[in-house]
């Protein structure tokens, strides 16, 4: 993990050497000839960090890789607080311009110049007296390669292949399913068995393999434990091994270390071809396994099963041929609940452990690995209260160290090990968040861009926020993160991870000293602490004794504040933070935005999100390092002009339902907005619509109370925003939308609400072809808008709400190809028809009340649902 530090620390030196800090003579060479040592240092940090993390090496390997990662933070305080120095040397005024004044200013400029040299130097002989010890500290890279992590891997996927059945719940859906799909005829099939680890994946297929193999479905069978390292001509020679064994062929074996990965080919498709076979390939970790066996295994007739814990690899995996996948699901209460009393009781559940038996069970989340794990360390224990509870409140700890348990931290450290340094950072970021707690994956992406965990790849194309969506994406597709809710159109809202995998990812935090958690009033700070969470109440106390550890936090989240928390308290822990970069607020009962906070040079993330807060001070324009401000269902109705001096915010949130915030002129100087909701238009929306033309990396854009007489300068600021992917307009009361003037198409929508009286629908909105979300509020059209828009191809939510004042909609056949939302409340309604052949992927049909008339086909009929509706994002 020390590798994330000196990475991260990589990516702070760059652009300060690029920028050409005002630094004393010398000084830039140092921090360059910092920056090579780190990067020649780096390559052999990843393998020790692997080592390290797994717990396979020694404890001087261990101390030698800690002092490197103190060495990087103290690198990152360095360059923070010279930058805070330089700030706070801009913002003094003397007032008169005395020669007094100018000189010390001079003496301050010198002196911090060669404090920062010093500092640097002595960093630099750190780094270069680390680089000498490391073979000392035990550092030698073909001593890293050490096969006890892989020995116990094996022993746990063997125990998974002679489970007997009695053994066994909640498995005889799935190899249902698998056995029907063995039952086709045809082309070679792939199918891919994915899940988490932990899940039974190789267990249920194991029986499924066997019970065919006793059948004689195939002619030849063959199972490879593929994992991370069997891969190229190794897989081959594997897997032509055990064709040779089963036919009783020991001279063909003999000769297959001699073969090259051609012949090892030719004799696979040879062995295979005219017959029937079945081959699984278990625990597949990479998507490059498929092109090293897809031409040795014959495309006429074949069964293939692949288990894996990556969705990407499951859907790589198969050609052009035809391919299933079977996505395993946690046990049911029941299940879980049976297979928990089976391992620790193997009877009934105790009366009195009954209440505790549940936190366990709903602890595990349904993964059998786990339920067998701490069922079997709690049928060691005494059937007691006090035991349990005991064993309860230590699991975190148990879990690397109680050899029950190993194999749940085992397979957890597996799928921790295979992400690169960005995605460890992003997933041990769940760790500042309370067990089982649902997040904004908004919230999660703009937190993570602002910790600098993301790769830049603008030359690429692609902004933070659609990197940063891949990343979380990728941590969904490896099954680390769970998918708490999806929008209709496919993206996901929230997310979570469960239970035992935040402990696991509690545990390594402590481990790393990447954040520390704050559960109770008393808190101790460990120096290297960047990163706190306070879960519970804020005690002024603390705080006051700890003021040089909190000087060098670089985060902070505040979750369960207990509401009648005066907010000086707030004013007083803030105060404390000089090098802050993101400060997270959500729901904390804050009245006012503390003055301290304007103090905060290096604030890169603010949320102030459902606090009390009314207004936002003046000093806000302080904050120029300032990237996200999300005041969004606060009671902020207005922003001050000084708004217009952080030219690096990416996202300004500032509105709650049917309320947008004020802002003054300058909104142009924004050049960096990427998403604006809502701005306030009724005043000066003239003014407003002209500087909306200088947004030109605006994605998503969102106006309230906008009147007529704007439109046109809308059209023409939209007709600037080539980026942008959403867009909601909210006319003011009265007030028609104006959107005609438009020429050219916003190509790139997404995502189009309109709410306020239409004439007409615009003329445009039906070549918006990657349009996946349309909302149509108030628009008392008198035409019927779904012949305009039945050929949105991507459409995927329609929704209509006192938009058409006609008694009748006809979805005819055709039409909405790929539309599954559909959310209908017209007062004047009557007849809602759904002619056979429209809609045909119609999921949801939601409607205020039931018209006289409703014709909808029989596969709809189970999905429609009545009454109001949450027009919330």
């Amino acid at each position: 993990m020390a590798e994330i530090a000196v990475n991260l620390v990589i990516d702070k030196l760059i652009p300060l050497l690029r920028d050409e800090v005002n630094l004393q003579r010398g000084v830039p060479n140092q921090l360059e000839s910092v920056k090579g040592q780190l990067q020649m240092i780096r390559a052999y940090l990843k393998d020790a960090d692997a080592k390290a993390e797994m717990g396979k090496t020694n404890h001087s390997l261990k101390e030698w890789i800690m002092q490197m990662r103190q060495v990087s933070y103290r690198i990152e305080d360095v360059i923070d607080e010279y930058l805070l120095q330089v700030h706070n040397k801009l913002q003094d005024n003397c007032g008169v311009a005395s020669v007094i004044c100018k000189i010390c200013d001079l003496l301050r400029s010198v002196m911090s110049r060669q404090k920062i040299a010093s500092q640097i130097d002595e960093i630099r002989e750190s780094i270069e007296r680390l680089s000498r010890e490391k073979e000392t500290f035990g550092f030698n890279p073909s001593a890293l390669e050490s096969r006890s992590d892989i020995t116990t891997l094996h022993y746990l996927r063997q125990g998974a292949l002679f489970i007997e059945d009695d053994q066994l719940v909640g498995i005889d859906h799935t190899k249902h399913v698998l056995c029907n799909w063995l039952l086709e005829k045809g082309s070679r099939t792939v199918i891919s068995v994915v899940g988490e680890g932990g899940h039974g994946k190789t267990t249920v297929v194991n029986k499924v393999f066997n019970q065919k193999k006793g059948e004689a479905s195939f002619n030849c069978y063959a199972w490879i434990t593929v994992s991370r390292l069997l891969k190229g001509e190794n897989l081959l020679k594997d897997l032509l091994k055990r064709f040779y064994e089963e036919a009783g062929d020991k001279g063909s074996v003999n000769e297959i270390s001699e073969m090259d990965r051609n012949a090892l080919i030719i004799n696979l498709r040879e062995y295979l071809q005219g017959k029937s076979y079945l081959i699984v390939f278990d625990d597949v970790w990479e998507e490059s396994f498929w092109g090293d066996v897809e031409h040795a295994l014959p495309r006429d007739k074949g069964m293939i099963i692949i288990t894996t814990r990556d969705r990407r690899v499951a859907e790589f995996c198969g050609g052009h041929g035809p391919i299933h996948t079977y996505d395993t699901q946690p046990l049911n209460h029941e299940d879980a609940w049976n297979l928990f009393c089976l391992k620790a009781f193997r009877e009934d559940c105790p009366k009195d452990l009954e209440g505790l038996s549940e936190e366990f069970v709903k602890k595990c989340n349904g993964v059998p690995l786990a339920i067998v794990a701490i069922a079997s360390l709690l049928s060691t224990k005494n059937k007691n209260v006090l035991e349990w509870k005991r064993v309860y409140d230590s699991l975190r700890s148990k879990l690397s160290s109680d050899p029950h348990l190993s194999c749940v931290h085992q397979v957890l450290s597996e799928s921790y090990q295979d992400l690169s340094y960005h995605l460890k950072s992003c997933l041990l970021y769940f760790g500042l968040f309370p067990e089982d707690y649902s997040i904004s994956c908004v919230r999660l992406i703009n937190l993570w861009i602002a910790e600098g965990f993301v790769e830049n790849k603008e030359n690429d194309g692609q902004t933070l926020e659609e990197v940063a969506e891949e990343y979380l994406n990728e941590l969904i597709a490896r099954s680390l993160v769970k998918v708490v809710e999806v929008f209709p159109y496919g993206r996901v809202r929230r997310c979570r991870v469960h239970d035992l995998m935040h402990d696991f990812i509690l545990r390594k935090c402590e481990e790393l000293n990447f954040c520390q958690v704050k559960k109770s009033k008393r808190l101790v700070l460990h120096e290297w602490t960047r990163r706190l969470s306070i879960d519970e109440c804020v005690d002024d106390d603390p705080v006051k004794k700890s003021v040089a550890n909190y000087g060098l936090i670089r985060s902070c989240f505040l979750f369960g504040i207990d509401r009648y928390t005066p907010t000086s308290v707030f004013e007083s822990l803030f105060s404390r933070f000089k090098l802050l970069a993101r400060l997270d607020c959500e729901d904390a009962p804050l009245d006012y935005l503390p003055k301290a906070v304007g103090d905060l040079f290096h604030l890169k993330y603010l949320s102030l999100r459902s606090t009390r807060i009314r207004s936002i001070p003046k000093f806000i324009g302080k904050l120029q390092n300032l990237e996200t401000l999300d005041l969004k269902y606060t009671g902020v109705r207005e922003l001050p002009c000084e708004i217009e001096r952080l030219a690096k915010l990416r996202h300004l949130l500032a509105y709650e339902f049917g309320v947008g915030v004020k802002l003054k002129v300058g909104i142009g100087h924004l050049s960096s907005l990427q998403k604006l909701r809502m701005v306030e238009a009724s005043n000066n929306g003239d003014v407003i619509m002209k500087e909306l033309k200088n947004l030109k990396q605006i994605r998503d854009l969102g106006i309230f109370n906008i009147n007529r007489k704007d439109g046109t300068l809308l059209c023409n600021a939209i007709e600037c925003m080539t980026c942008l992917r959403s867009l909601s307009i909210k006319a003011a009361e009265e007030e028609v939308i104006e959107l005609e003037s438009l020429r050219v198409s916003p190509e790139s929508l997404q995502r189009l609400y309109l709410d306020g009286r239409l004439e007409k629908l615009p003329h445009w909105v039906h070549k918006l072809k990657s349009l996946v979300k349309l909302r149509l509020d108030g628009s008392q059209l008198t035409e019927d808008p779904l012949p305009l828009i039945k050929e949105l191809s991507a459409l995927v939510e329609l929704q209509l709400y006192e938009s058409y004042e006609g008694n009748v909609l006809c979805f005819k056949e055709g039409w909405f190809m790929n539309l599954k939302v559909l959310r209908v409340e017209l007062s004047t309604l009557i007849t809602l028809k759904i002619e056979g052949g429209g809609m045909p992927y119609l999921q949801l049909l939601q409607i205020h009340r039931r018209p006289e008339m409703l014709q909808v086909p029989t596969h709809v009929q189970p999905v429609i649902k009545y009454g109001h509706y949450d027009l919330s994002e």
